[in-house]
């Protein structure tokens, strides 16, 4: 039975899902936000800060942006729209219901419920799921368990299935999986956290190869990383050596993390190891991956972040440690939607690119004002910093506007943004 059963999950429309979400609100919540905001975005070419992080928008001359959340009880509701010019985008938009404070289930559009420490307005980006690419329709299931013996032990679960697009080389949209697994260590005044993500693409029907292994069986496979069976090849290689590849297109991190308060100031240190097979799993790979250190009030009301992303050790010994991180041979489009990287957007998903990068973020308040700064460079080879510099102003509390300095290889461009909260 289980060899026939499919495991296929239809798109849910996104105006279905508003509409659910908005009558459900305007019903039963309790607590209610709407936020407006208007971004003019300068005619600028190539420009760096505006493409990346940028939750898959491709900015126009003038953006609106509306937010509307609500929460009742064990309901949490988030709409996050975008209207351009003759078209509508989807940001961050779900329902949440928790079932206690430390399991829930969450269904809409949303990005990832791990690496919780991580800034994801500093950062760089995640190595699995940042804000680079639009975020994906996903359900997710997330719990936490304590130790009874050990009460400062607890192991943080989740597992989430989604679905990617079809486009010019899925001619049948694959599908997502997602689980990890931490182990945290609490103490009076800091954390200690290690856990493993797992990400893959699988199922689905690709124009070169055709239908991918789908059933509930395949899925067992994938949630294992297992080989794929010698049938799914139309053809063996003569080669004594060989062995198949794992079933669909996998990525992961080890993922590492220190947070110390001390006297109000915190301290978090992160490493995210990436891994694409068990090279990688086994720190074959060295040092590659993302390097961070975030430090909160050393200087008054200020965060200053460090990043390191290095991704030299791909590709260095082939066959034994042949990882070409988000590539892929059967899923073309690699660790991507909608032609967004899923990860850290340094990170071709199309071809191999070592690569070391410095990044630098800051932001915080100076008298009424607000302010952010990102400066990112490549150091392995001849680059320009690319940078993106904000000052705001908050008004009564409901009203902020602001100012941005954006810059490409030739040009600098000026932002205006204006926001009013409800």
């Amino acid at each position: 039975m289980f060899q026939k059963m499919n495991l296929q999950i239809g798109k849910i429309p996104d105006f279905f899902l508003v509409a659910f979400f908005l009558l459900n609100s305007l019903l039963f919540a309790q607590e209610k936000e709407i936020q407006i905001g208007i971004i003019s975005n300068p005619n600028i070419k190539d420009s760096w800060s505006l493409e990346k992080n940028n939750f898959g928008i491709k900015p126009t001359d003038l953006d609106l942006e509306i937010k509307w959340q609500s929460e009742k009880s064990k309901l949490k509701y988030n709409i996050n729209l975008l209207l351009q010019d003759e078209s509508s985008y989807f940001k961050e938009s779900f329902i949440k219901y928790n079932f206690s404070d430390s399991t829930f289930l969450r269904l809409g559009r949303y990005y990832r419920d791990f690496s919780i420490y991580l800034n994801d307005e500093l950062s760089s980006g995640h190595i699995l799921i940042s804000n680079n690419a639009q975020p994906m329709q996903k359900i997710g299931f997330v719990t936490s368990k304590k130790i009874n013996y050990f009460k400062s032990i607890n192991f943080d679960f989740g597992l989430s299935h989604g679905i990617f697009d079809k486009n010019n080389f899925y001619n049948k949209s694959p599908l997502l999986h997602e689980k990890f697994l931490y182990i945290n260590i609490n103490k009076k005044n800091y954390q200690f956290s290690i856990g493993i993500v797992h990400e893959a693409i699988w199922g689905g029907s690709t124009v070169d190869d055709g239908n991918q292994p789908s059933s509930f069986t395949d899925f067992l496979r994938v949630f294992f990383s297992e080989d794929r069976k010698i049938e799914d090849y139309s053809s063996v290689p003569n080669n004594p050596n060989w062995h198949p590849n794992a079933l669909g297109n996998h990525v992961g991190i080890w993922d590492i993390s220190y947070k110390k308060k001390n006297n109000g100031r915190i301290t978090k240190f992160y490493y995210q190891h990436i891994f694409e097979d068990t090279s990688g799993l086994r720190f074959r790979n060295e040092i590659d991956g993302l390097w961070g250190l975030e430090l909160k009030d050393y200087i008054p009301k200020t965060n200053v972040l460090f990043e390191y992303l290095h991704t030299t050790n791909q590709n260095m010994n082939p066959p034994y440690i042949a990882e070409a991180y988000y590539n892929h041979g059967t899923y073309k489009e690699g660790w991507s939607y909608k032609n967004y990287t899923l990860g850290n957007p340094f990170i071709n998903h199309l071809y191999v690119e070592p690569l070391n990068i410095l990044h630098f973020a800051a932001n915080g308040s100076i008298s009424d004002y607000l302010y952010e700064i990102k400066l990112s460079r490549k150091t392995n080879i001849n680059d320009f910093i690319k940078y993106k510099i904000n000052i705001s102003k908050e008004i009564d509390n409901s009203i902020i506007i602001g100012f941005s300095v954006i810059n490409s290889d030739q040009e600098v461009g000026l932002a205006a943004s204006f926001s009013w909260t409800l």
